[in-house]
């Protein structure tokens, strides 16, 4: 059962860099669908919740949703708060979830940067999908999780 929700989390991802990249736009649906599975995988785990954990889990879900949401989009913010779930049902805490954000945007900086997209206040000069980025630091970090 953990694997087909893992299944659901990893392309409900896939498609919302697909769409994201493509058209610009991710469709709420996949939120919907992700969200419930990492929640459901979060509260069927092994390891016990404790009340801690999941007060840091709300308190990154919501600044994701009322404060990052601004600087990056809705999109993007519902994808790191579906991620921060699986992560929290992987095993990892707030320092994970900032991880994740912080290799997402450090992928973002670095390819933008070779590419000659980022203009002298640090800005990008033309918008591109964040998605993939948020993606790819996703299975970066759970790899480094399990793996080491």
């Amino acid at each position: 059962m953990r694997e087909v929700l893992w299944g659901i989390i990893v392309l409900c991802l896939l498609f919302a860099c697909i769409t994201d990249c493509r058209t610009c736009t991710v469709y709420n649906f996949t939120w919907w669908i992700s969200g419930t599975a990492a929640g459901i995988l979060l509260m069927t785990g092994s390891k016990d919740f404790t009340l801690g954990e999941a007060a840091e889990l709300g308190a990154f879900v919501l600044l994701q949703l009322f404060f990052f949401s601004r600087m990056y989009g809705k999109a993007d913010s519902y994808a790191f708060s579906v991620c921060a779930t699986a992560e929290a049902a992987s095993g990892l805490g707030l320092k994970g979830y900032l991880i994740h954000m912080l290799a997402a945007f450090c992928l973002l900086a670095l390819i933008q940067g070779m590419c000659r997209n980022i203009d002298k206040h640090g800005n990008l000069k033309h918008p591109v999908p964040f998605l993939p980025y948020i993606t790819l630091a996703f299975f970066a970090l759970l790899w480094y999780h399990y793996t080491c």
